[in-house]
């Protein structure tokens, strides 16, 4: 059922207001043509929130919010932002069959793509029973990173609890400038180009040296289709706590630690090679990196895709690894590859839509860190919180966002049906946790 709003008149802005994307933007607009490309987040709430007070909570969170009333066009090869929707955001509310029928739901919105030539570009379904319900959001990536997805979603509730929100909070200039026009000055003109100059270099040795090191390995697969599936892992807070705390005695961030127990599984259970090169991803925000920051008030894509390789040896040592995985990080921070990949993001998956050779990567990782939704006042609660990024057949094999809620560190896994079954994808999930446990010791 597609609830209406309660008041449709959503103030539009000046009809010619338009932007272009650049960068990762537009990277992400060529990867949605081949596959349908959006962040799927659920709120899981017990408590009553009727679907009226949450259709009146997302208009007023769309009046608020520029690139909640935006559009995306094809215009030659750019594509462009038009502001100015006056479309609500769709709402359908359902029966919660199950309790966990929120992960077919999200499984549902990744495969089903946006018409982003309509706008707006977000939408939400709401699964509700007499215990509580689920609000699942769809947004393209493009309009928001973790920073800025927590902090809507907090208005989101807030709206809900019949809270007021800040309104001295500044959104008009939101979805007008890309990450680029923030850059720091040592990468912007020359300094920029001979960057550029010095990570091709680098790039071209690691290719070289992948290459060289992969010979007898398993290559993986591609195939022509894959549907996304989810798979969400929660961590009790002792075991959680252990972790934080054999990173620090250990020097490692949690990040590098998390990576290298996810390099491991998948080693364990894909490549039964004793020494295999694989290629790592990681989402890593540039919001506090820019020449002015970009609050998280403000939604946007201000994050970045970084890859590197790493030899994963079956017998070695897992805190090696996990330093050897935060040494490409570090090395990576230091030379700018944050804001070098942001904008030579089109042209790479330009090249990799073309080859269709090799996938991204064996891995892909985005950890957020602590997220909590208190909501004084209100007649529902926050029991859980997850957020999928869809994947395609090029892309890597493994991959989650993992934040920590409640004292607990939450997996949201994710793989494609044409790469491995439910049973496999959990053998790899356990021992993800065995490796991290015993690291622990």
């Amino acid at each position: 059922m597609a609830l209406q709003p309660d008041n449709a008149h959503i103030p539009p802005m000046p009809a010619a207001a338009s932007r272009t994307l650049v960068g990762l933007e537009h990277a992400m607009c060529l990867t949605d043509e081949v596959a349908p490309f959006s962040v799927v987040s659920v709120l899981r709430l017990a408590g009553a929130l009727s679907a009226a007070t949450l259709r009146t909570a997302l208009d007023a969170l769309q009046r608020r919010h520029p690139l909640l009333r935006a559009r995306l066009q094809k215009e030659g090869k750019a594509y462009v932002y038009h502001f100015g929707v006056s479309v609500p955001i769709p709402l359908d509310v359902c029966e919660r069959a199950q309790p966990d029928s929120w992960r077919a739901a999200t499984e549902d919105e990744l495969d089903r793509r946006f018409d982003q030539t309509t706008g707006p570009l977000m939408r939400c379904r709401y699964l509700v029973d007499k215990d509580g319900g689920d609000v699942i959001i769809t947004m393209p990536h493009h309009i928001v990173d973790a920073e800025s997805a927590a902090h809507l979603f907090g208005e989101l509730l807030a709206l809900c609890a019949g809270h007021t929100l800040d309104d001295t909070v500044d959104t008009t200039q939101e979805g007008q400038t890309p990450a680029p026009a923030l850059y720091p000055k040592e990468f912007t003109g020359l300094g920029y180009v001979r960057a550029v100059a010095g990570m091709m270099g680098r790039q071209m040795a690691d290719e070289m040296s992948f290459r060289w090191r992969s010979r007898g390995v398993r290559k993986a697969p591609i195939f022509e289709t894959g549907r996304c599936c989810v798979l969400p892992v929660a961590y009790p807070a002792a075991l959680t706590a252990a972790l934080v705390q054999a990173s620090r005695r250990q020097r490692v961030t949690l990040n590098s630690m998390l990576s290298a127990a996810m390099l491991q599984a998948v080693q364990r259970r894909l490549y039964p090679s004793p020494r295999v090169p694989l290629r790592h991803i990681i989402f890593t925000d540039m919001r506090s990196r820019l020449r002015t920051s970009v609050p998280a008030t403000i939604l946007g894509c201000f994050l970045t895709m970084l890859r590197f390789t790493v030899l994963v040896e079956r017998e070695g040592n897992f805190w090696d690894l996990a330093r050897a995985v935060q040494a490409s990080t570090v090395r990576s921070a230091r030379s700018g590859e944050r804001y070098l990949a942001f904008s030579m993001s089109p042209d790479m998956m330009k090249m990799i839509f073309s080859m269709k050779a090799f996938r991204m990567g064996a891995t892909a990782l985005s950890y957020a860190g602590p997220l909590d939704f208190p909501v004084a006042g209100a007649s529902f609660e926050v029991t859980g919180v997850h957020a999928f990024a869809a994947n395609m057949t090029l892309g890597p094999e493994y991959s989650a966002l993992i934040r920590l809620f409640r004292g607990e560190l939450c997996w949201d896994i994710l793989y494609l049906d044409s790469d491995m079954d439910a049973v496999l994808a959990q053998r790899i999930a356990d021992d993800i946790r065995t490796i991290l446990e015993s690291a622990t010791c």
